[in-house]
């Protein structure tokens, strides 16, 4: 999990997180990077919840081998690409549960393999977990030669743009540019866990992920844990009287965040999160996650 330091940042500091925001937002304009159509059709009901059981699996498998949790928004991400591509380009029905494993064990496979990091362990036990869970996908089912099949295919359809900007990076930026930090530390460790709480809620929404960019989308999640935050300790203002909030990210010309989408999304992020944890919730929990006993197969999942 991404530590937030809450420490008061030095201009340096912002200047590189302002610099790397604008990286993220430029790159997330990148149509390659955008889910074409939503890869779950009415007609496809089906899919949806094996879509949700995949990303369930997901968040277990990456929880028992330690890893950060972006690496699910990684992993979902190439699966909705590849799936929404596949229904557009092939004659062949995709939205089968057979496709559904395969491409779901593969997504994961080559996320973890470019991907699999973690806080909490040094480098080197890192790579061994990282190979310990290749090793469990490659030989589960679908078969090894499936999966290798599948990724060459997968780079390709998504003509090798593995490097999404993720919400985990979004979030982790805005709460650091956020000056809440600057007037109290644990309400900044909050903002910035209560955000990444209703991103990893909103990984299972595919309209959520289709309709909305990223940086919207943890917008919206940011604004939505300010109001937590402000509901229940209105004495957190700046210097002049006023609430402390981000302003709308304008690093770059040509990007901006449209105010009407986030306040659409903050509406569909409180329907799949009607309630964000109390204050001190992150700050009593060392983890907010569900370990599962063993990491199981896509297959099991699914079925």
């Amino acid at each position: 999990v991404r530590v937030l330091n809450t420490h008061h940042s030095s201009a340096m500091e912002l200047n590189d997180c302002r610099r790397m925001l604008d990286c993220l937002l430029v790159k997330e304009q990148s149509t390659q990077y955008q889910i074409p159509i939503s890869p779950h059709s009415e007609r496809n009901r089906g899919s949806l919840g094996w879509r949700r059981k995949i990303c369930d699996w997901y968040y277990e498998f990456v929880d028992y081998f330690n890893f950060d949790r972006e690496v699910v928004g990684v992993a979902m991400n190439y699966f909705d690409r590849y799936i929404s591509i596949s229904s557009q380009r092939s004659c062949e029905d995709v939205h089968t549960l057979t496709t559904y494993q395969t491409v779901a064990a593969t997504a994961l496979f080559l996320a973890i393999k470019l991907h699999g990091t973690s806080c909490e362990i040094c480098e080197e036990d890192t790579n061994l977990m990282r190979s310990r869970a290749l090793s469990k996908i490659l030989y589960g089912s679908p078969t090894p030669q499936d999966i290798l099949d599948m990724e060459m295919n997968m780079l390709e359809c998504l003509e090798w743009y593995v490097n999404p900007p993720t919400l985990h990076d979004f979030a982790l930026m805005f709460s650091k540019l956020h000056p809440i930090s600057d007037v109290c530390n644990e309400s900044g460790s909050y903002l910035y866990e209560a955000t990444r709480y209703q991103v990893e809620l909103a990984i299972f929404m595919p309209e959520i992920l289709v309709t909305f960019k990223s940086s919207v989308i943890v917008y919206a999640a940011l604004k939505n844990a300010e109001e937590k935050i402000y509901a229940e300790n209105p004495l957190i203002l700046f210097e002049d009287g006023k609430p402390s909030s981000l302003d709308a990210p304008e690093t770059h010309s040509s990007v901006m965040v449209d105010p009407t989408q986030v306040a659409q999304c903050q509406i569909m992020l409180k329907r799949v999160c009607h309630q964000l944890p109390d204050l001190d919730y992150f700050s009593d929990n060392d983890s907010d996650r569900n370990v599962s006993n063993s990491p199981t197969t896509v297959v099991s999942f699914c079925m």
